[in-house]
């Protein structure tokens, strides 16, 4: 069975939609759900230690985190695999999607270490 150009390219892009679509939800539980209320990184001395104390307080954070991690997998897999069939229309939108992941998970990380306090740190992670 001989597939087109663009039939691998496409699978990823449906993996990529329902990853993300589990990311969102999973993000939009821990905003509703999780305590507020954790002290940001700088009243601990390590950051292994303030991420065990988080991940321990609010366990789909870390779900939410490795899945965020699959996802910039998937995104740079989908711009390698468009790069070598010279696909140019998934190579650019797989550049600005990798881009927008990235946007999202550096907001995130920085989101934790605020103590979950920053709302310009969440709207710029949802809008990723």
């Amino acid at each position: 069975m001989k597939m087109n150009k663009s039939t691998i390219p496409l699978a990823l892009i449906i993996v990529q939609i329902s990853l993300l679509a589990v990311q969102f939800i999973t993000g939009m539980i821990i905003n509703l759900f999780a305590p507020m209320n954790i002290q940001p990184y700088s009243s601990y001395p390590f950051m292994m230690g303030y991420m065990m104390y988080v991940f321990s307080t609010i366990p789909l954070l870390s779900f939410h985190m490795m899945l965020g991690i699959i996802i910039g997998m998937v995104s740079i897999a989908m711009l390698v695999i468009s790069a070598i069939k010279k696909d140019n229309k998934i190579l650019i939108l797989s550049s600005v999607e990798g881009l927008f992941v990235l946007m999202a998970g550096i907001s995130g990380i920085n989101f934790v270490l605020s103590g979950l306090s920053n709302n310009w740190l969440s709207l710029i992670m949802s809008i990723g």
